[in-house]
């Protein structure tokens, strides 16, 4: 089959009385334009300058139309050769992937990868060999090094305040005769000084362990499967493997106890109508921490993790992850409540994959200011009188750019709690107490949004507060519950038959959580509606006679 072929142009122009004939070769497909070819054509010949126009014309159609043919006329003999079976198939498949690999080389950007993406390789073929109980007794074996680290800060700190309120008393007790104001003062600002002193002292230790256990513990996941790929190390491997698991700690009296037992009930349910997906659905009654916090059991006195972390694990980078919706006011910090204790659960052991929460959080703040600003410009651009009345009100520009509204919510991520590995921040506010909130509430909302980003990104299992709170308070009564479950499981059902089109036709696992406190007879109602809103999967019984 030949690429290009010649034929001959003829022009034909009249130049006073005469006739004139042009006959030149051309080469289809042509590379020139037509037009450099008629600058050509024009001083070669001597052609008048008005012929000019009509034969660049003319000469474009030629081209245009002999191209077109002899691509016809190619790719039928292409055609007719394929089903002759004068080509190889696999012949034209690797021609095709040499020049489009050679094109990519070429022009495409080179992808560098990271120590984070090759760590995280590495640490998903080892979680998945026979290194697996040595890997998370590893990480167990840090936990219990931090925990103890923790407990002597504490136990410290607890020396300090004791020690200084006894001072305090005394020089309140004798203020005017043995102190003077100045000096009570002058011992308020020391605590103060010493506090601070002794606290950045503990901090700095602390993070000074987890930068070293970090780096160990990468060092050691590294070597371990450099050991595995080399059949001449594989005693050097065992021998690592064997010596770590022999130093595992003792299992302590208190650690030998039974587990609490928590109120939950599990089902099968099936959404849609016409192209059906099955989902579980799960009802809990504990505290929101219990499913971060790491439960340690014993087996032939060793201690060692629950199954619940092996399988948090072992789905760290998988499409099957775990996240937990948290309830949180507009403050971005962990100082009270119970963003509080669960910086106190993150910071029991080493995070080995991800940054500390602290450090989390100040990328957050870096993105806040960002995400406020664009929110301020898009409210501007929609009612710029409203904004301008605003921006003269006497909170500063910097206040505004920290401040979290209700509805929108932040991410963690996390690789050393129990049974989460994203935990999504929601922000509400007390509007969240009214009984006759709708599902158009910007809480409400964001669940849908969260939801989304679950079904988008193989997080597969979510934890939903099902009351929107952490805690039971008196003003839950009973027919409040029941219309706050009642609107939860109704929005939930709906924004999941909606967010089926992002995530296909997987199966998920949704969990409601209750707070603990709530009565068995609660926990049962709550129970019973679950199954009159969303349609269960129960089994065919067919009886033969």
């Amino acid at each position: 089959m030949s690429g290009s072929k010649i034929i001959d142009f003829h022009y034909q122009f009249r130049s006073k009385d005469l006739t004139s004939t042009l006959t030149v070769p051309v080469t289809i497909p042509n590379p020139q334009p037509a037009s450099d070819l008629v600058g050509r054509l024009v001083n070669a010949h001597n052609l008048p300058c008005y012929v000019e126009e009509d034969l660049k014309n003319k000469l474009e159609k030629f081209m245009t139309e002999e191209t077109n043919k002899l691509f016809d006329e190619n790719s039928q003999k292409a055609l007719q050769r394929l089903k002759n079976g004068d080509i190889n198939i696999d012949d034209v498949v690797t021609k095709w992937h040499n020049a489009f690999s050679e094109e990519v080389k070429r022009y495409a950007k080179p992808e560098s990868v990271t120590e984070q993406q090759v760590f995280s390789e590495v640490y998903h073929s080892l979680i998945h060999s026979p290194a697996l109980d040595t890997l998370l007794n590893l990480e167990h074996t840090y936990a219990l090094t931090i925990e103890d680290l923790i407990q002597q800060r504490d136990k410290d700190l607890e020396y300090l305040d004791d020690r200084q309120r006894e001072e305090m008393e005394d020089a309140m007790k004798n203020a005017g005769t043995k102190y003077t104001d100045a000096q009570v003062n002058q011992l308020a600002q020391r605590h103060i000084d010493n506090s601070q002193l002794i606290s950045g002292k503990w901090s700095s230790e602390l993070s000074n362990l987890r930068d070293t256990q970090k780096r160990e513990f990468r060092e050691w996941v590294l070597k371990v499967h450099e050991d595995t790929q080399s059949p001449s190390k594989s005693t050097s491997y065992l021998n690592r493997v064997r010596a770590l698991s022999s130093s595992l700690p003792e299992a302590e009296e208190n650690e030998r106890g039974p587990n609490t037992i928590r109120m939950e009930e599990s089902f099968t349910i099936h959404l849609g109508a016409q192209m059906k997906t099955t989902h579980n659905l799960r009802l809990l009654c504990t505290d929101i921490l219990d499913l971060c916090r790491h439960k340690t059991h014993t087996v032939g006195g060793m201690v060692i993790p629950q199954p619940q972390r092996l399988q948090t694990a072992m789905s760290l980078y998988s499409n099957d992850l775990c996240a937990l919706i948290m309830m949180v006011d507009n403050r971005l910090n962990s100082y009270t409540g119970l963003k509080r204790d669960f910086s106190k659960v993150c910071e029991q052991s080493t995070d080995f994959h991800f940054p500390d929460l602290e450090q989390q959080f100040a990328i957050i703040e870096q993105e806040l200011a960002l995400a406020n600003e664009h929110r301020q410009q898009h409210k501007h651009s929609e009612d710029a009188d409203k904004v301008s009345l605003k921006s003269s009100s006497s909170t500063s520009s910097e206040e505004k750019n920290k401040n979290l509204r209700s509805g929108d919510f932040y991410l963690t991520k996390h690789s050393n709690l129990s049974e989460v590995h994203v935990v999504f921040h929601l922000v509400a506010d007390d509007s969240i107490k009214q009984s006759d909130i709708s599902s158009r509430h910007p809480v409400i909302l964001s669940i849908r949004n969260i939801i989304k980003l679950c079904f988008r990104y193989d997080i597969n299992t979510i934890t939903i507060p099902l009351l929107l709170f952490n805690e039971m308070t008196e003003e839950m009564t009973i027919p409040w519950c029941q219309k706050r479950v009642e609107l939860m499981f109704k929005c939930v059902k709906g924004f999941m038959m909606e967010m089926a089109a992002y995530g296909g036709y997987k199966s998920r696992t949704i969990q409601f959580l209750v707070p603990p406190g709530i009565s068995e007879d609660v926990f049962s109602g709550i129970s019973s509606m679950l199954t009159n809103i969303f349609r269960l999967s129960n089994p065919l019984v067919v009886k033969s006679s």
